[in-house]
């Protein structure tokens, strides 16, 4: 079952967020910006922290803005991982589900906003690698969505577009069509740490 690899790919996608937190003042402030913080340290693999994230992100002690919700989201479904370990596969099935469903509340209330798109894309994209949920058509909706706004794009943004078109593509099992988009991650922003997971991605499948 493809659920087994979630921990893994979590961790792999830790680095792949297109958008940084410096935007978080406008939106909620020093609060929003340390739930980031502690959301990809515990997506980077340090779980101690999310219990941190959850905390921070949740909905008591301030008007919640979107970003922090879809945030929180992420995070429940990063217990999914934990759920699965200890052999609680519908209790990870269940977190995915509330997680998702956050993700999707908080994307529908500002559907302009790239780090939005941007998180639901990677959560997604995730899941649909590693999970037995199928949220393929999102990953597919938002990566079209972040294509439409490129020219707001830094190059490091565009080349980790690129890398997680070939990631899905991959996951499509269309190696030749996941190359392609490697090789355009790469071009995006050659030092990026997106072109570098793409050069071992490329390396890995033997392009």
């Amino acid at each position: 079952m493809r659920m087994t690899r979630l921990t893994d790919i979590f961790s792999m996608a830790a680095a792949m967020l297109i958008f940084a937190v410096a935007g978080a003042a406008a939106q909620g402030g020093d609060r929003l910006q340390k739930g980031i913080e502690a959301h990809n340290a515990a997506l980077a693999g340090d779980e101690g922290r999310i219990a941190v994230a959850l905390a921070l992100l949740g909905p008591e002690g301030w008007d919640r803005p979107p970003l922090a919700l879809a945030y929180h989201g992420s995070v429940i479904t990063l217990q999914a991982s934990q759920a699965k370990r200890e052999g609680k596969l519908m209790k990870a099935l269940g977190l995915i589900d509330a997680g998702t469903k956050e993700i999707d509340r908080a994307l529908d209330s500002d559907r302009a906003n790239l780090e939005l798109r941007t998180l639901r894309m990677e959560n997604s994209l995730v899941l649909y690698e590693a999970s037995p949920i199928d949220r393929r058509k999102l990953a597919v909706e938002d990566l079209a969505c972040l294509r439409t706004r490129w020219a707001e794009l830094k190059p490091e943004a565009r080349s980790a577009v690129e890398l997680d078109s070939g990631r899905l593509s991959l996951a499509d099992k269309r190696l030749d069509e996941a190359f392609a988009f490697w090789r355009k991650a790469v071009r995006e922003a050659p030092g990026s740490d997106a072109a570098a997971r793409a050069r071992k991605l490329l390396a890995r499948y033997g392009d």
